[in-house]
Protein backbone atom coordinates (compact mmCIF):
# COMPACT_ATOMS: atom_id res chain seq x y z
CA UNK A 1 0.00 0.00 0.00
CA UNK A 2 2.93 2.36 0.70
CA UNK A 3 4.21 2.83 -2.87
CA UNK A 4 0.78 3.66 -4.39
CA UNK A 5 0.07 6.11 -1.56
CA UNK A 6 3.40 7.87 -2.16
CA UNK A 7 2.65 8.22 -5.89
CA UNK A 8 -0.88 9.47 -5.22
CA UNK A 9 0.33 11.84 -2.49
CA UNK A 10 2.94 13.39 -4.81
CA UNK A 11 0.32 13.64 -7.57
CA UNK A 12 -2.12 15.53 -5.32
CA UNK A 13 0.61 17.89 -4.06
CA UNK A 14 1.70 18.60 -7.65
CA UNK A 15 -1.94 19.23 -8.59
CA UNK A 16 -2.37 21.72 -5.73
CA UNK A 17 0.83 23.57 -6.64
CA UNK A 18 -0.41 23.92 -10.21
CA UNK A 19 -3.81 25.16 -9.00
CA UNK A 20 -2.52 27.61 -6.38
CA UNK A 21 0.09 29.18 -8.69
CA UNK A 22 -2.19 28.90 -11.74
CA UNK A 23 0.55 27.22 -13.80
CA UNK A 24 -0.19 27.06 -17.53
CA UNK A 25 1.29 26.00 -20.83
CA UNK A 26 0.83 27.93 -24.08
CA UNK A 27 -0.44 26.08 -27.15
CA UNK A 28 -0.47 28.56 -30.02
CA UNK A 29 -2.45 31.53 -28.73
CA UNK A 30 -4.27 29.51 -26.08
CA UNK A 31 -3.07 29.14 -22.48
CA UNK A 32 -4.08 25.88 -20.81
CA UNK A 33 -3.93 25.04 -17.10
CA UNK A 34 -1.66 22.09 -16.27
CA UNK A 35 -3.22 20.93 -13.00
CA UNK A 36 -4.84 18.08 -14.92
CA UNK A 37 -1.47 17.04 -16.41
CA UNK A 38 -0.16 16.30 -12.90
CA UNK A 39 -3.19 14.08 -12.29
CA UNK A 40 -2.86 12.41 -15.70
CA UNK A 41 0.82 11.59 -15.10
CA UNK A 42 0.00 10.19 -11.66
CA UNK A 43 -2.78 8.02 -13.05
CA UNK A 44 -0.51 6.71 -15.84
CA UNK A 45 2.13 5.78 -13.23
CA UNK A 46 -0.52 3.90 -11.24
CA UNK A 47 -1.43 1.90 -14.35
CA UNK A 48 2.21 1.35 -15.44
CA UNK A 49 3.20 0.13 -11.96
CA UNK A 50 0.14 -2.16 -11.91
CA UNK A 51 -1.30 -0.56 -8.78
CA UNK A 52 -4.60 -1.05 -10.60
CA UNK A 53 -5.42 -3.76 -13.13
CA UNK A 54 -6.70 -3.16 -16.64
CA UNK A 55 -9.77 -5.23 -15.77
CA UNK A 56 -10.56 -2.85 -12.89
CA UNK A 57 -10.17 0.12 -15.26
CA UNK A 58 -12.55 -1.49 -17.70
CA UNK A 59 -15.13 -1.88 -14.94
CA UNK A 60 -14.76 1.80 -14.04
CA UNK A 61 -15.11 3.33 -17.52
CA UNK A 62 -17.27 0.92 -19.52
CA UNK A 63 -19.44 -0.32 -16.71
CA UNK A 64 -22.98 -1.19 -17.74
CA UNK A 65 -24.20 0.37 -14.48
CA UNK A 66 -26.45 3.45 -14.53
CA UNK A 67 -23.52 5.85 -14.27
CA UNK A 68 -19.77 5.97 -14.85
CA UNK A 69 -17.22 8.80 -15.30
CA UNK A 70 -17.87 9.00 -19.06
CA UNK A 71 -21.63 9.43 -18.58
CA UNK A 72 -21.02 12.01 -15.86
CA UNK A 73 -18.82 14.00 -18.24
CA UNK A 74 -21.59 13.85 -20.85
CA UNK A 75 -24.10 15.21 -18.31
CA UNK A 76 -21.82 18.01 -17.11
CA UNK A 77 -20.55 19.18 -20.50
CA UNK A 78 -24.04 19.05 -22.02
CA UNK A 79 -25.55 21.11 -19.18
CA UNK A 80 -22.62 23.54 -19.28
CA UNK A 81 -22.90 23.95 -23.05
CA UNK A 82 -26.40 25.41 -22.65
CA UNK A 83 -25.16 27.92 -20.06
CA UNK A 84 -22.23 28.90 -22.28
CA UNK A 85 -24.58 29.38 -25.26
CA UNK A 86 -26.79 31.72 -23.20
CA UNK A 87 -23.67 33.64 -22.19
CA UNK A 88 -22.58 34.07 -25.82
CA UNK A 89 -26.09 35.24 -26.75
CA UNK A 90 -25.62 37.98 -24.12
CA UNK A 91 -28.27 36.82 -21.66
CA UNK A 92 -26.14 37.08 -18.49
CA UNK A 93 -24.76 40.51 -19.38
CA UNK A 94 -28.25 41.78 -20.20
CA UNK A 95 -29.57 40.63 -16.81
CA UNK A 96 -26.65 42.28 -15.01
CA UNK A 97 -27.30 45.58 -16.84
CA UNK A 98 -30.95 45.46 -15.79
CA UNK A 99 -29.82 45.05 -12.17
CA UNK A 100 -27.71 48.19 -12.43
CA UNK A 101 -30.66 50.18 -13.80
CA UNK A 102 -32.93 49.01 -10.95
CA UNK A 103 -30.44 49.90 -8.22
CA UNK A 104 -29.95 53.56 -9.24
CA UNK A 105 -27.87 55.28 -6.51
CA UNK A 106 -28.25 52.78 -3.66
CA UNK A 107 -25.40 50.33 -3.12
CA UNK A 108 -27.49 48.32 -0.66
CA UNK A 109 -30.25 47.90 -3.22
CA UNK A 110 -27.71 47.04 -5.90
CA UNK A 111 -26.10 44.46 -3.60
CA UNK A 112 -29.38 42.61 -3.00
CA UNK A 113 -30.69 42.90 -6.56
CA UNK A 114 -27.41 41.62 -7.91
CA UNK A 115 -27.23 38.81 -5.32
CA UNK A 116 -30.75 37.57 -6.11
CA UNK A 117 -30.02 37.59 -9.84
CA UNK A 118 -26.90 35.50 -9.22
CA UNK A 119 -28.99 33.12 -7.09
CA UNK A 120 -31.64 32.62 -9.78
CA UNK A 121 -29.14 32.17 -12.58
CA UNK A 122 -27.05 29.75 -10.52
CA UNK A 123 -30.09 27.57 -9.79
CA UNK A 124 -31.01 27.26 -13.45
CA UNK A 125 -27.59 27.32 -15.10
CA UNK A 126 -24.11 26.62 -13.70
CA UNK A 127 -22.08 28.18 -10.89
CA UNK A 128 -18.77 28.02 -12.78
CA UNK A 129 -20.15 29.72 -15.90
CA UNK A 130 -21.80 32.41 -13.79
CA UNK A 131 -18.52 33.20 -12.00
CA UNK A 132 -16.62 33.38 -15.30
CA UNK A 133 -19.29 35.64 -16.80
CA UNK A 134 -20.23 37.98 -13.96
CA UNK A 135 -16.85 38.58 -12.29
CA UNK A 136 -15.40 40.67 -15.17
CA UNK A 137 -18.66 42.64 -15.35
CA UNK A 138 -18.48 43.44 -11.60
CA UNK A 139 -14.90 44.63 -12.00
CA UNK A 140 -15.97 46.81 -14.93
CA UNK A 141 -18.95 48.58 -13.35
CA UNK A 142 -17.30 49.09 -9.92
CA UNK A 143 -14.27 50.69 -11.62
CA UNK A 144 -16.55 53.04 -13.58
CA UNK A 145 -18.56 53.88 -10.46
CA UNK A 146 -15.35 54.30 -8.39
CA UNK A 147 -16.55 52.01 -5.59
CA UNK A 148 -15.01 49.07 -3.74
CA UNK A 149 -15.77 45.86 -5.70
CA UNK A 150 -15.19 43.59 -2.67
CA UNK A 151 -18.83 43.35 -1.40
CA UNK A 152 -20.05 42.43 -4.88
CA UNK A 153 -17.36 39.91 -5.81
CA UNK A 154 -17.67 38.18 -2.42
CA UNK A 155 -21.46 38.05 -2.69
CA UNK A 156 -21.30 36.75 -6.27
CA UNK A 157 -18.83 33.96 -5.46
CA UNK A 158 -20.57 32.92 -2.24
CA UNK A 159 -24.07 32.93 -3.77
CA UNK A 160 -22.92 31.01 -6.85
CA UNK A 161 -21.50 28.22 -4.68
CA UNK A 162 -24.07 28.15 -1.86
CA UNK A 163 -27.03 27.98 -4.24
CA UNK A 164 -25.37 25.48 -6.58
CA UNK A 165 -26.69 22.82 -4.18
CA UNK A 166 -30.26 23.47 -5.26
CA UNK A 167 -30.46 21.38 -8.44
CA UNK A 168 -28.68 18.23 -9.49
CA UNK A 169 -27.14 19.96 -12.54
CA UNK A 170 -25.70 23.08 -10.87
CA UNK A 171 -22.32 21.58 -9.92
CA UNK A 172 -20.34 18.60 -11.31
CA UNK A 173 -19.84 17.33 -7.75
CA UNK A 174 -23.62 17.06 -7.28
CA UNK A 175 -23.86 15.07 -10.49
CA UNK A 176 -21.00 12.72 -9.64
CA UNK A 177 -22.04 11.94 -6.06
CA UNK A 178 -25.76 11.50 -6.58
CA UNK A 179 -25.61 9.74 -9.95
CA UNK A 180 -23.38 7.07 -8.42
CA UNK A 181 -26.01 6.35 -5.78
CA UNK A 182 -28.96 6.44 -8.18
CA UNK A 183 -30.55 9.52 -6.59
CA UNK A 184 -33.14 11.02 -8.94
CA UNK A 185 -33.34 14.69 -9.89
CA UNK A 186 -36.64 15.14 -8.01
CA UNK A 187 -35.56 13.24 -4.88
CA UNK A 188 -32.38 15.29 -4.76
CA UNK A 189 -34.26 18.59 -5.10
CA UNK A 190 -36.78 17.72 -2.39
CA UNK A 191 -34.08 16.63 0.05
CA UNK A 192 -31.72 19.54 -0.63
CA UNK A 193 -34.38 22.27 -0.72
CA UNK A 194 -34.18 23.26 2.96
CA UNK A 195 -30.37 22.89 3.42
CA UNK A 196 -29.82 25.03 0.30
CA UNK A 197 -32.25 27.72 1.46
CA UNK A 198 -30.58 27.80 4.89
CA UNK A 199 -27.03 27.89 3.52
CA UNK A 200 -27.92 30.47 0.87
CA UNK A 201 -29.82 32.91 3.11
CA UNK A 202 -27.36 32.61 5.99
CA UNK A 203 -24.47 33.27 3.59
CA UNK A 204 -26.22 36.28 2.07
CA UNK A 205 -26.99 37.74 5.50
CA UNK A 206 -23.42 37.24 6.71
CA UNK A 207 -21.90 38.84 3.61
CA UNK A 208 -24.26 41.81 3.98
CA UNK A 209 -23.40 42.25 7.67
CA UNK A 210 -19.68 42.16 6.87
CA UNK A 211 -19.98 44.90 4.24
CA UNK A 212 -23.03 46.87 5.41
CA UNK A 213 -21.02 50.04 6.22
CA UNK A 214 -19.41 50.13 2.78
CA UNK A 215 -22.79 49.63 1.15
CA UNK A 216 -24.22 52.78 2.77
CA UNK A 217 -22.16 54.98 0.45
CA UNK A 218 -24.15 56.37 -2.46
CA UNK A 219 -23.08 55.90 -6.05
CA UNK A 220 -23.96 57.34 -9.41
CA UNK A 221 -24.13 54.71 -12.14
CA UNK A 222 -23.70 56.05 -15.66
CA UNK A 223 -26.21 54.87 -18.22
CA UNK A 224 -24.75 52.66 -20.91
CA UNK A 225 -26.10 51.01 -24.01
CA UNK A 226 -28.03 47.88 -23.06
CA UNK A 227 -26.94 44.65 -24.74
CA UNK A 228 -29.24 43.75 -27.60
CA UNK A 229 -30.45 40.17 -27.56
CA UNK A 230 -31.50 38.08 -30.54
CA UNK A 231 -35.00 37.00 -29.42
CA UNK A 232 -34.98 33.80 -31.50
CA UNK A 233 -31.62 32.57 -30.22
CA UNK A 234 -32.55 33.57 -26.68
CA UNK A 235 -35.83 31.65 -26.97
CA UNK A 236 -34.00 28.58 -28.33
CA UNK A 237 -31.44 28.67 -25.52
CA UNK A 238 -33.97 29.16 -22.71
CA UNK A 239 -36.31 26.54 -24.19
CA UNK A 240 -33.48 24.00 -24.36
CA UNK A 241 -32.55 24.68 -20.74
CA UNK A 242 -36.17 24.56 -19.51
CA UNK A 243 -36.99 21.34 -21.35
CA UNK A 244 -33.83 19.73 -19.99
CA UNK A 245 -34.74 20.56 -16.36
CA UNK A 246 -38.31 19.24 -16.78
CA UNK A 247 -37.15 16.06 -18.53
CA UNK A 248 -34.53 15.36 -15.85
CA UNK A 249 -37.30 15.54 -13.25
CA UNK A 250 -39.57 13.06 -15.03
CA UNK A 251 -36.98 10.71 -16.62
CA UNK A 252 -37.06 8.15 -13.73
CA UNK A 253 -40.79 7.74 -14.33
CA UNK A 254 -40.44 7.09 -18.07
CA UNK A 255 -37.54 4.66 -17.77
CA UNK A 256 -34.93 6.85 -19.48
CA UNK A 257 -31.33 7.02 -18.25
CA UNK A 258 -30.62 10.52 -16.95
CA UNK A 259 -27.45 11.07 -18.99
CA UNK A 260 -29.40 10.95 -22.27
CA UNK A 261 -31.49 14.00 -21.31
CA UNK A 262 -28.86 16.79 -21.27
CA UNK A 263 -27.09 15.28 -24.27
CA UNK A 264 -30.25 15.25 -26.39
CA UNK A 265 -31.44 18.68 -25.18
CA UNK A 266 -28.05 20.33 -25.75
CA UNK A 267 -27.64 18.65 -29.14
CA UNK A 268 -31.09 19.71 -30.38
CA UNK A 269 -30.63 23.26 -29.04
CA UNK A 270 -27.38 23.70 -30.95
CA UNK A 271 -28.85 22.13 -34.10
CA UNK A 272 -31.86 24.49 -34.03
CA UNK A 273 -29.54 27.47 -33.41
CA UNK A 274 -27.34 26.34 -36.32
CA UNK A 275 -30.34 26.02 -38.67
CA UNK A 276 -31.56 29.50 -37.68
CA UNK A 277 -28.14 31.09 -38.26
CA UNK A 278 -27.79 29.38 -41.64
CA UNK A 279 -31.34 30.31 -42.69
CA UNK A 280 -30.79 33.97 -41.79
CA UNK A 281 -27.28 33.96 -43.32
CA UNK A 282 -25.62 34.97 -40.08
CA UNK A 283 -22.09 34.05 -39.03
CA UNK A 284 -21.63 30.84 -37.03
CA UNK A 285 -19.01 32.45 -34.79
CA UNK A 286 -21.37 32.45 -31.80
CA UNK A 287 -21.70 28.65 -31.82
CA UNK A 288 -17.97 28.22 -32.36
CA UNK A 289 -17.19 30.48 -29.39
CA UNK A 290 -19.62 28.51 -27.23
CA UNK A 291 -17.95 25.21 -28.18
CA UNK A 292 -14.48 26.68 -27.70
CA UNK A 293 -15.20 27.95 -24.19
CA UNK A 294 -16.43 24.65 -22.74
CA UNK A 295 -14.27 23.44 -19.79
CA UNK A 296 -12.50 20.65 -21.71
CA UNK A 297 -9.75 20.47 -19.07
CA UNK A 298 -12.26 18.74 -16.84
CA UNK A 299 -12.26 15.66 -19.11
CA UNK A 300 -8.68 14.44 -18.43
CA UNK A 301 -8.94 15.72 -14.86
CA UNK A 302 -12.04 13.70 -14.00
CA UNK A 303 -10.80 10.58 -15.83
CA UNK A 304 -7.42 10.77 -14.08
CA UNK A 305 -9.03 11.23 -10.67
CA UNK A 306 -11.32 8.26 -11.35
CA UNK A 307 -8.21 6.14 -11.96
CA UNK A 308 -6.54 7.43 -8.79
CA UNK A 309 -9.62 6.80 -6.64
CA UNK A 310 -9.97 3.32 -8.17
CA UNK A 311 -6.33 2.69 -7.26
CA UNK A 312 -7.08 3.63 -3.64
CA UNK A 313 -10.01 1.21 -3.78
CA UNK A 314 -7.80 -1.51 -5.28
CA UNK A 315 -5.12 -1.27 -2.57
CA UNK A 316 -7.67 -1.31 0.25
CA UNK A 317 -7.25 2.30 1.43
CA UNK A 318 -10.89 3.18 0.75
CA UNK A 319 -12.05 0.32 2.98
CA UNK A 320 -9.71 1.42 5.78
CA UNK A 321 -11.05 4.98 5.60
CA UNK A 322 -14.63 3.71 5.46
CA UNK A 323 -14.06 1.58 8.57
CA UNK A 324 -12.66 4.63 10.39
CA UNK A 325 -15.78 6.66 9.51
CA UNK A 326 -18.26 3.84 10.11
CA UNK A 327 -20.79 4.81 12.75
CA UNK A 328 -19.93 8.52 12.60
CA UNK A 329 -22.79 11.01 12.47
CA UNK A 330 -23.38 12.53 9.04
CA UNK A 331 -22.58 16.00 10.42
CA UNK A 332 -19.08 14.74 11.32
CA UNK A 333 -18.74 13.22 7.84
CA UNK A 334 -19.83 16.52 6.28
CA UNK A 335 -17.22 18.48 8.27
CA UNK A 336 -14.44 16.02 7.35
CA UNK A 337 -15.43 16.21 3.67
CA UNK A 338 -15.48 20.03 3.88
CA UNK A 339 -11.93 20.14 5.28
CA UNK A 340 -10.63 17.51 2.85
CA UNK A 341 -12.12 19.46 -0.06
CA UNK A 342 -9.89 22.39 0.86
CA UNK A 343 -6.84 20.16 0.92
CA UNK A 344 -7.32 18.34 -2.38
CA UNK A 345 -10.09 20.32 -4.19
CA UNK A 346 -13.80 19.48 -4.16
CA UNK A 347 -13.88 17.26 -7.27
CA UNK A 348 -11.22 14.76 -6.06
CA UNK A 349 -12.80 14.89 -2.60
CA UNK A 350 -16.24 14.07 -4.03
CA UNK A 351 -14.88 11.15 -6.03
CA UNK A 352 -12.99 9.85 -2.98
CA UNK A 353 -15.98 10.13 -0.65
CA UNK A 354 -18.29 8.53 -3.21
CA UNK A 355 -16.11 5.42 -3.05
CA UNK A 356 -15.85 5.64 0.74
CA UNK A 357 -19.62 5.90 1.21
CA UNK A 358 -20.08 3.04 -1.24
CA UNK A 359 -18.01 0.86 1.11
CA UNK A 360 -20.19 1.79 4.11
CA UNK A 361 -23.80 0.89 4.98
CA UNK A 362 -26.03 3.12 2.85
CA UNK A 363 -27.14 6.22 4.77
CA UNK A 364 -28.56 8.89 2.48
CA UNK A 365 -27.84 11.73 4.90
CA UNK A 366 -24.14 10.86 4.60
CA UNK A 367 -24.41 11.35 0.83
CA UNK A 368 -26.19 14.69 1.11
CA UNK A 369 -23.73 15.87 3.78
CA UNK A 370 -20.87 15.30 1.32
CA UNK A 371 -22.85 17.16 -1.39
CA UNK A 372 -23.20 20.14 0.97
CA UNK A 373 -19.50 20.01 1.81
CA UNK A 374 -18.48 19.81 -1.86
CA UNK A 375 -20.33 23.06 -2.62
CA UNK A 376 -19.59 25.11 0.50
CA UNK A 377 -15.90 24.21 0.72
CA UNK A 378 -15.47 26.33 -2.43
CA UNK A 379 -15.56 29.57 -0.48
CA UNK A 380 -13.29 28.70 2.44
CA UNK A 381 -10.09 28.87 0.34
CA UNK A 382 -9.43 29.21 -3.42
CA UNK A 383 -8.15 25.61 -3.41
CA UNK A 384 -11.65 24.35 -2.53
CA UNK A 385 -12.87 24.51 -6.14
CA UNK A 386 -11.51 25.18 -9.61
CA UNK A 387 -13.99 28.08 -9.76
CA UNK A 388 -12.03 29.72 -6.93
CA UNK A 389 -8.82 29.64 -8.95
CA UNK A 390 -10.58 31.04 -12.03
CA UNK A 391 -12.19 33.71 -9.84
CA UNK A 392 -8.83 34.84 -8.38
CA UNK A 393 -7.25 34.90 -11.85
CA UNK A 394 -10.00 37.16 -13.24
CA UNK A 395 -9.64 39.56 -10.31
CA UNK A 396 -5.87 39.73 -10.83
CA UNK A 397 -6.32 40.45 -14.55
CA UNK A 398 -8.67 43.32 -13.64
CA UNK A 399 -6.30 44.81 -11.03
CA UNK A 400 -8.59 44.00 -8.10
CA UNK A 401 -6.62 43.46 -4.90
CA UNK A 402 -8.06 40.33 -3.36
CA UNK A 403 -5.40 37.92 -2.12
CA UNK A 404 -5.45 34.45 -0.59
CA UNK A 405 -5.57 35.87 2.96
CA UNK A 406 -8.58 38.08 2.31
CA UNK A 407 -10.37 35.23 0.50
CA UNK A 408 -9.82 32.93 3.48
CA UNK A 409 -10.80 35.59 6.05
CA UNK A 410 -14.22 36.13 4.47
CA UNK A 411 -14.43 32.39 3.76
CA UNK A 412 -14.06 31.49 7.44
CA UNK A 413 -16.66 34.05 8.48
CA UNK A 414 -19.24 32.79 5.98
CA UNK A 415 -18.60 29.15 5.03
CA UNK A 416 -18.34 27.62 8.51
CA UNK A 417 -21.68 28.97 9.85
CA UNK A 418 -23.34 28.12 6.51
CA UNK A 419 -21.94 24.57 6.63
CA UNK A 420 -23.02 23.86 10.21
CA UNK A 421 -26.50 25.34 9.82
CA UNK A 422 -27.18 23.59 6.49
CA UNK A 423 -26.08 20.26 8.01
CA UNK A 424 -28.47 20.93 10.92
CA UNK A 425 -31.23 21.69 8.37
CA UNK A 426 -30.48 18.34 6.71
CA UNK A 427 -30.81 16.69 10.13
CA UNK A 428 -34.18 18.37 10.79
CA UNK A 429 -35.57 17.73 7.32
Amino acid sequence: MVAPLIVIGITLVAMLICIIFDLKIKIGKIKVGIYWIACLVGSIICIACQFISLESLKNVFVSSANINPVKILVIFLSCTSLSVLLDKIGFFKFIAQQALKKAKSSQTKLFFVFSFIVILLTIFTSNDILILTFTPFICYFTTRAKIDPTPYIVSEFVMANAWSMFFYIDNPTNIYICANFGISFLDYTIKMFLPTIVAGLVSLLLVYLIFRKKLKQKIEIEDEEVTKLNPVLLGVGLAGLGIMVVMMIICPYIGLDIWYIPLICAGLTYIVALIYLLATKQKLNLLWQAFKDLPYELIPFLISMAIIVSTLQNIGFIDLFANALSGQHFIVIGIIAFLLGNLINNIPMSMFFTSVLGSMPLVYNNIYAVVIASNLCAFLTPVGALAGIMFMKILKENDVKYGFGKFMLYGILVSIPALLLSLCALFIF
